[in-house]
């Protein structure tokens, strides 16, 4: 679990100041001015952030003896503008553009990373891949962040870009020496996945070797890299920085930040979960509303973490003083409940079980659809739940019920812990391929059931059972994804499956060229069981469904699993009458209250699949119905207005209204 006492959670709102700026604009950095440029900062109410001292460009903010200065640039921007922040207590990163750097890259060549091919990267505008196993590392980046180590006011570094390449290693002359020396093997056979680990490894080793320059120089600087927070990074890498990592920026959606930080909360390192003022991307001037960067800001908050947005400088060294109105009021929002939050762990409850087949990294499939999905299902369902990587066997029993939500590739140990844990008591549900191997299901006996085959059929159907019908029509409902054909063998069926009355072809096909309607009796091979194992209990659902839910947003799936998930779990930590488009998330105080935190997402119209729906308005809800379970409790208070409201406490049941809310509301439950 996080320490909240860290300096870091000292200072919740944070700014990343982008500021990638080529040499060719003739008024290129004119007129930086540190206590202008701060005085933005304070008024913003921003209390920690980055500034750069190497860019993509390859140029320098700072005096480097070793490095390229922007030609633009006549002061020394990082020691102005870090000591300026010292003096008004801003925590201060230095920026520092690690794998990317377009002077290095056309001044020496045997730096550059190489393709699978053989051939260099290229450069496409800011784009220019170095390598971390070539002389680059020893001649530039670590006499660079010596420099800086050594002579400027900074907290922290931030390493960005750490992977030459994303999707596959490099493959570059020092890369294959290295390689061969270390693993005894030439590196042409190596996996994308494996090379895109060796590119984490590099960056792990340098952040090795800049921990030990700090310790050397009896500095207290800490290490932050980008992607270190991402669920697919390489724990060994992870474990390397002091500060995470991950850049949620919503691209289609809002549902980005809160699957970032119900990940990163489970590990033991802060970590940045980072929006940007823009709404394409970095760096394009646009501006967010207010109500926007604030709803974006209650999630991360909600959610357990600090609130981070890009900024990006003007070409002439200043800020727009409109984006520090707008950031005013979004920090300024959580300026108010920060110190309430600080003090407040999220409670574990349901885990969504990302696979890791070989110890160290997470599988593809983590970040697909049906994780997706299944997120986007429980946030919608009021759930309460974590992203939990396997790797961490030792934090299952903090859980009540895990949930594997699609095709996943578990470690053999991991899948045995399951084993273990569902015989203590917990509720373990399996959906689709989560959990087949070669042709055959792991953990058949555990679920009581016998698996055959998938079933031919591309679109398949299912009727809930009352027991578990929950708000769904009572009929039979479509599920548009994979199912698998298993035979119930000692567990209770709680949906049946309906065979489709055929396979649609160009010449034989119903009105529906896709979906052809269900058959009129239930087929022999159950759509969800439900077994006893032990003292907990295994779930299987053969269809695909949080894949289909994620691909069709059909909304009768959510209702079913809601409604088998109340079926297993009667006894929920709480319940709220509100819509789907309201979070929910809750939290543990240092002193034993409860915090309950919903947030609400009033977005407009969506256009076009790459566009975020604006929100510019937020309207109050009235009249929110909220239930929690609780032994005893003192006083309800909704925070941080200080105001109590009145609650019925009985049976383990706290109830009671919130009377209105905008955007967020905190209650707190005393104890």
């Amino acid at each position: 679990m996080v320490d909240k006492n860290s300096r870091f959670y000292r200072h919740m709102r944070q700014v990343h100041m982008d500021f990638h700026m080529p040499e060719f604009p003739l008024e290129a950095i004119r007129n930086f001015d540190a206590r202008a440029f701060v005085d933005h900062l304070e008024r913003g109410r921003i209390n920690m952030v980055a500034l750069f001292s190497k860019c993509h460009f390859g140029n320098s903010f700072y005096d480097t003896k070793v490095g390229h200065k922007h030609a633009g640039l006549a002061a020394d921007f990082l020691m102005e503008a870090a000591t300026e922040c010292r003096r008004r207590g801003i925590f201060t990163y230095a920026y520092y553009s690690l794998c990317t750097d377009v002077h290095a890259y056309e001044e020496h060549d045997n730096w550059r990373a190489i393709d699978r091919s053989g051939a260099p990267s290229g450069i496409h505008g800011p784009w220019a891949r170095l390598c971390l196993n070539t002389p680059y590392k020893e001649e530039l980046v670590l006499p660079q962040l010596t420099e800086i180590i050594q002579d400027y006011p900074v907290d922290a570094l931030w390493l960005d870009i750490p992977l030459c390449f994303a999707n596959d290693g490099c493959f570059c002359a020092s890369c294959r020496r290295k390689y061969q020396v270390m693993h005894g093997r030439e590196m042409d056979t190596l996996s994308p996945e494996d090379g895109v680990t060796w590119n984490y490894d590099a960056c792990t080793r340098l952040i090795r070797e800049v921990k030990h320059r700090i310790a050397i120089l009896e500095k207290d600087i800490l290490i932050c890299s980008n992607r270190s927070g991402h669920l697919d990074a390489p724990r060994t890498f992870t474990e390397a920085n002091d500060i995470l990592c991950w850049e949620s920026q919503p691209r289609h959606n809002y549902l980005s930040h809160s699957f970032t930080v119900r990940y990163v909360r489970t590990l033991s390192r802060p970590c940045q979960v980072m929006s940007v003022r823009f709404y394409q991307g970095w760096g394009d001037l646009t501006l967010k509303p207010a109500a926007q960067m604030t709803t974006e800001f209650a999630a991360m908050i909600g959610n357990g973490a600090a609130a981070t947005s890009g900024d990006q400088v003007n070409v002439d060294g200043t800020l727009q003083p409109a984006v520090y109105d707008m950031f005013d009021t979004a920090f300024g929002f959580v300026a108010e409940r920060e110190d309430l939050l600080r003090r407040a762990h999220s409670v574990k409850d349901v885990a969504l079980l990302a696979p890791v087949p070989d110890g160290r990294r997470v599988a593809p499939q983590a970040l697909a659809e049906p994780m997706l999905g299944a997120h986007k299902l429980l946030v919608e369902s009021h759930v309460q739940h974590d992203i939990l990587s396997a790797l961490d066997i030792g934090a299952y029993a903090d859980y009540r019920t895990i949930l594997l939500p699609g095709p996943g590739d578990y470690a053999p140990g991991q899948v045995e812990c399951l084993r273990g844990w569902v015989e203590a008591g917990g509720t373990l549900i399996g959906c689709g391929a989560s959990l087949i191997r070669d042709g055959n299901m792991l953990l058949e006996d555990l679920f009581g059931i016998e698996y055959l085959e998938p079933s031919v059929f591309s679109v398949s159907h299912f009727r809930p059972r009352p027991e578990v019908r929950g708000e769904t029509a009572d009929l039979v409902l479509q599920c548009r994804a994979q199912t698998q054909k298993v035979i119930a063998r000692g567990a209770t069926v709680v949906a049946d499956s309906y065979a489709p009355q055929g396979e649609s072809t160009n010449l034989r096909a119903f009105r529906h060229a896709e979906c052809a309607p269900p058959a009129t009796q239930p087929a022999p091979y159950p759509f969800a069981t439900v077994h006893t194992a032990g003292k907990g209990k295994a779930v299987y659902i053969a269809g695909a469904v949080f894949q289909a839910y994620w691909t069709y947003n059909h909304h009768w799936l959510r209702q079913f699993v809601a409604g088998l998930y109340d079926y297993v779990q009667p006894e929920p930590l709480y319940t709220v009458e509100l819509p789907a488009t309201v979070e929910t998330n809750l939290m543990q105080l240092d002193d034993g209250d409860l915090l309950l935190n919903l947030v609400d997402y009033q977005v407009g119209h969506q256009a076009s699949q790459t566009a975020i729906p604006a929100i510019e308005t937020v309207y109050p809800f009235h009249q929110a119905r909220c239930r929690v379970r609780m032994d005893t409790v003192q006083a309800v208070i909704l925070e941080p207005q200080g105001d109590s409201l009145d609650f019925d406490a009985s049976a383990g049941q706290v109830e009671f209204t919130i009377p209105t809310f905008t955007t967020m509301a905190m209650v707190r439950l005393r104890r």
